[in-house]
């Protein structure tokens, strides 16, 4: 056989021919290996070290960034549809399905999320703002109002506290009647405190009874299609607010001071260890067979190699290297 043939022979690309048969002889091989041996840990950290410092190298990447968001957020706005309508019709419903199961979270990392000093501080603001507006409704007249009479400490503060914000706050504030700001000193921020640690306590009890399951899937469940009604258009508009570049500014400068560092290598490697610690020194083809992949990947690996030596055997400098070789 010359190299012609041979060449002839190489370049049928039909299911089952020599190019074929090929491609399925490097993906068994490769099916073969151990995902440490594919993929070596210390080969993937100095990959991903080095393309992250050519991101961060590069002057294009930002302005990419922005580029593609902006192209988004002109496509969000433009589109009539809600997110439901959006995505595939059965996503909804496995979303939903997977929201609607029994589940009560731990309630010691409820409350760890939840009673967090930013969120007690807002609460707070929102609890005052409520009493206020309760106070001016109750205080006249303050003497034929037993509610107005038994306020105890909390309305001086809260008015306080709201002369303090100006605004509709202040504007509140200035409606308290005498009386009740006499009646307000002692036990406002007691009180205020005490509301909101029973309020929190309150709330990661609900969230977290087994016995309230079924509503605790339903809040998930409404939430769930909460989101999936959203228009895109408004999803559009949101995404126009954020800053892009700012963002990714922060994102460079913090990755450019890590990756300075001298363990950053080191911490990249423990990480890919981390991961392929299940199944790293197992062969490819175990792992994708226990998790019903094997057949799906070996398919579609013989396709796509087949598909990229087809350009590389019908090319001239492959024809000069076989009839060289033939020689």
């Amino acid at each position: 056989m010359n190299a012609q043939d041979l060449l002839a022979r190489l370049q049928d690309s039909s299911p089952d021919g020599p190019l074929d048969r090929l491609a399925s002889l490097v993906v068994e091989h490769e099916l073969s290996q151990s995902l440490e041996n594919l993929l070596p840990p210390a080969l993937v950290a100095r990959a991903l070290r080095a393309s992250l410092e050519g991101w961060l190298a590069s002057d294009t990447a930002d302005r990419e960034l922005a580029a593609a968001i902006d192209h988004l957020q002109r496509q969000l706005t433009q589109d009539p549809r809600t997110v439901r309508e959006a995505v595939p019709p059965e996503l909804p419903k496995m979303l939903a399905e997977l929201a609607n199961r029994r589940y009560s979270p731990d309630r010691a990392l409820v409350l760890a999320v939840l009673d967090r000093p930013p969120v007690r501080s807002l609460a707070r603001a929102l609890l005052l703002n409520v009493l206020i507006e309760f106070s001016r409704k109750v205080s006249a007249p303050v003497t034929e109002n037993r509610i107005a009479k038994g306020f105890s400490g909390l309305a001086k503060f809260a008015a306080e506290q709201a002369k303090g914000s100006g605004g509709a706050l202040g504007g509140i504030a200035g409606a308290l009647s005498d009386e009740i700001e006499r009646q307000v000193e002692k036990r406002a921020r007691d009180f205020a405190d005490s509301a909101l640690s029973g309020l929190f306590q309150q709330l990661a009890d609900a969230l977290t009874d087994p016995s309230r399951a079924s509503e605790q899937a339903e809040m998930r469940v409404a939430l769930l299609d909460g989101v999936l009604g959203l228009p895109l258009a408004k999803l559009g508009r949101e995404l126009s607010r954020a800053d892009v570049p700012g963002s990714a500014a922060v994102v460079r400068k913090a990755l450019s001071q890590w990756l300075t560092s001298r363990d950053a290598t080191a911490e990249l490697e423990s990480l890919v260890t981390r991961v392929m610690e299940q199944g790293g020194k197992r062969p490819v083809r175990e792992v994708l067979e226990k998790l019903g992949l094997l057949d799906t990947f070996r398919d579609l690996g013989r396709e796509s190699l087949r598909r990229r030596l087809a350009p590389v055997v019908a090319s001239e400098p492959f024809a000069n290297w076989l009839a060289e070789l033939m020689k």
